[in-house]
């Protein structure tokens, strides 16, 4: 099929500051970042594009569709009025409206939403996962779980909820950080084992099957001395910040390769269990005798030229645009 017959749909969210929190809308604006390239990059291939902003009103994602219907949709939503809660029902609705979209399916989207039942899922598929403690009553805390620890919200990506004080050490702070979750999130708090090593991410991304991209990693160069070593929302969106400046991405990751093949291997098992498509990313700590721990599967992770997957895909010599390209070939041939 000529690509210039085919209407493509971008979905993506508007950021609207009155629904999310003021301190944490960076995640949000990167979408519309992501939205337009790659709009660009499918229209360099002849597409023809239709824009579908998503904000608070569902009519204005049904509308377009049933109006002009397009051929397949670019699924840039990464929530609805404000909830990150509500990524899978957009899908669900893409679903039941009868359209082929890019990116994984709404059963994948839920399931990793809730971080404590990704883990469970994991371990019982025999994965390395961290111990991990699901907290909805601060005056419930883990009395087995052993500091260092981190505390965050369980349903929530984009490192949203995650700062230094998220790393706690002792049995007040721990409650403390807890109380602070549940008040500002709305939602249970996780509590993992903290685990101060190497952060290794692998992108996965799928065509005529998945495959593993060159390993990226974050190293922790010139960090703010005192603070523990994590990609907190600081980290991953204040370009002016300290630890954003600490934080320094490598790809392709210098890893040995018998580590490299254990973490393609874990991933792609990751990605198989969790019935993701498309592509999506797994994140690992090592920790001091270099044993990996799947720390998140992020089954919609940034798709800007400046995030983590374009980094890899250029690492593997796959152009950008290729990327969408064959995106929007594999949503049409899954339909």
């Amino acid at each position: 099929m000529n690509a210039r017959s085919i209407r493509v749909g971008i979905l993506y969210n508007v950021c609207e500051p009155r629904l999310v929190r003021p301190k944490e809308t960076l995640s949000e604006r990167a979408l519309e970042t992501a939205a337009r390239q790659a709009g660009a990059a499918l229209l360099s291939f002849g597409y023809r594009l239709q824009w579908i902003p998503v904000r608070n009103c569902i009519e204005e994602i049904v509308a377009p569709i049933r109006r002009l219907r397009p051929a397949v949709i670019v699924n840039l939503c990464e929530g609805f009025r404000g909830h990150s809660a509500y990524e899978a029902q957009v899908a669900g609705l893409l679903e039941l409206l009868d359209i082929p979209f890019t990116g994984n399916s709404s059963h994948a989207l839920f399931q990793c939403h809730d971080k404590f039942r990704t883990n469970a899922i994991l371990k019982a598929c025999g994965l390395p996962t961290l111990p991990s403690w699901l907290v909805e009553d601060e005056r419930q805390l883990p009395a087995a779980a052993r500091f260092p620890l981190i505390v965050k919200p369980n349903c929530e990506d984009a490192s949203i909820g995650i700062y230094p004080h998220s790393v706690v050490r002792t049995r007040m702070a721990l409650r403390k950080q807890v109380a602070r979750v549940l008040a500002a999130y709305d939602q249970p708090a996780l509590v993992e084992s903290f685990v101060d090593g190497r952060e290794i991410n692998a992108a996965i991304v799928e065509e005529s099957a998945p495959r593993v991209l060159p390993l990226s990693e974050i190293l922790f160069q010139h960090y703010p001395a005192g603070l523990p070593r994590i990609v907190g929302y600081d980290a991953k969106w204040q370009a002016a910040h300290p630890t954003y400046r600490g934080t320094v991405p490598v790809c392709p990751a210098p890893v040995l390769p018998a580590l490299a093949r254990r973490l393609t291997r874990f991933a792609l098992q990751a990605y198989r269990v969790l019935k993701l498509r498309g592509y999506a990313r797994v994140d690992f700590r090592l920790d001091a005798r270099a044993r990996p721990y799947i720390l998140e599967v992020n089954p919609n992770p940034d798709t800007s030229r400046e995030a983590g997957l374009a980094r890899s895909l250029a690492a593997e010599g796959i152009a950008y645009e290729n990327f969408w390209r064959s995106q929007v070939r594999l949503a049409l041939k899954k339909k």
